[in-house]
C-alpha cells in the first residue's frame, strides 16, 4: 500500500453557477427539512450537513435527491457529519451508483462545502466507510487530495478497447 496525492481544479457553488436559485436546496422528508448546498468540482454534488448520520438515511434520501428536477444531469449526494474543525464524516449516494463506500470528489465537494460554510478549517480529513482521505481546500477552492492507494487489481487492456 502506498500514497497517493492529486489536486481538483476550484470548486464552484451552485451560486457561482446560477447566481440565484440553487443556492440553499431544501428537501422534505419524512416530516423534516434537509438543506443542502450544492457545488461543482467537474461533476455535480449536493451536500447536506446533518446531525444523524446514517447509511440508511444516504440509502433513503440520496435516490430521491439524486433524481430531483434541479439537478438537470441528476447529482451525487452527500450527507456530512462535523467531527470537529479538521475532520467531517460522510455517506455518499453517487448518481448512476447508488450508495458508494468513498469517493475523491465526493470527499472534495463535501470538504468544500464544509470549508465554505464556515464549518471546518481548511486541512480537512473526511472519514468514509471506505477509509480516509485528507483534503485541503485552497484560499480559490482548488482541492488537494492525498490518501492510500491499495493495488485492487491487474488486467491486461487490448489496444482495440482504446480506439
Amino acid at each position: 500500500m502506498g500514497t497517493v496525492q492529486c489536486g481538483l481544479a476550484p470548486t464552484k457553488s451552485e451560486a457561482d453557477l446560477a447566481r440565484a436559485a440553487l443556492a440553499a436546496l431544501e428537501f422534505p422528508f419524512e416530516n423534516k427539512y434537509y438543506t443542502g448546498d450544492a457545488a461543482d468540482i467537474g461533476n455535480p454534488h449536493c451536500v447536506l450537513p446533518v446531525e444523524n448520520l446514517s447509511k440508511e438515511l444516504a440509502c433513503q434520501l440520496g435516490p430521491l435527491i439524486e433524481l430531483d428536477e434541479r439537478f438537470a444531469n441528476k447529482t451525487n449526494v452527500q450527507f456530512l457529519k462535523v467531527i470537529d474543525r479538521s475532520t467531517i464524516q460522510i455517506e455518499i449516494w453517487e448518481r448512476g451508483a447508488g450508495y458508494t463506500l468513498a469517493s475523491g470528489s465526493s470527499s472534495s465537494a463535501a470538504a468544500a462545502v464544509a470549508h465554505r460554510l464556515g464549518l471546518c478549517n481548511s486541512s480537512i480529513a473526511v472519514r468514509m466507510p471506505g477509509g480516509q482521505i485528507d483534503i485541503v481546500v485552497q484560499d480559490d477552492y482548488a482541492i488537494n487530495m492525498r490518501g492510500p492507494a491499495t493495488k485492487v487489481a491487474t488486467m491486461h487492456l487490448a489496444a482495440e478497447a482504446l480506439l
